[in-house]
């Protein structure tokens, strides 16, 4: 991790300036990229409510989330991780071509602890949430 500010080349979303307290220590990485261990979140007005969550490591690897409740406000998460003065959920969109054939990943969320900058990947038990959920942001949402 950076003890100074350094600068991160991201492929297709410019250049950041980092610090320490911009990164998310993720112990056991992410399902499919388990080596990486440190991300930022990036994002601009132009692109919301779509993020990027960038490995520090490899800034090739980058992939787009966003909060879950802009696609069903309903959404819930183990009670461990209700406290949203502390947790940030997203879920990672799968893009496509067709705006028909983008979905979220409801299943397997990315959980943010802001307070001590560590992630993690949650797997929910069950079938109430679908790893290929369409994308369509919600009436409550879009009404905003």
């Amino acid at each position: 991790m950076p003890k100074q500010k350094q600068t991160l080349i991201i492929p297709r979303l410019g250049t950041v300036r980092l610090s320490r307290r911009d990164i998310f220590h993720f112990p056991a990485g992410l399902i499919g990229f388990e080596q990486l261990k440190d991300y930022i979140l990036v994002g601009s007005p132009d692109m919301e409510p779509l993020r990027w969550l960038i490995a520090v490591e490899d800034p090739t690897v980058g992939l787009p989330v966003l909060l879950p409740w802009y696609v069903l406000p309903h959404y819930e998460l183990p009670a461990a991780y209700t406290d949203v003065t502390t947790y940030v959920p997203l879920v990672v969109v799968t893009l496509a071509a067709e705006a028909t054939q983008i979905t979220v990943n409801l299943k397997a969320p990315i959980v943010l602890n802001i307070r001590s900058r560590q992630g993690q990947q949650l797997i929910l038990p069950g079938d109430r949430y679908s790893a290929t959920h369409p994308l369509m942001l919600s009436a409550d949402v879009a009404s905003l």
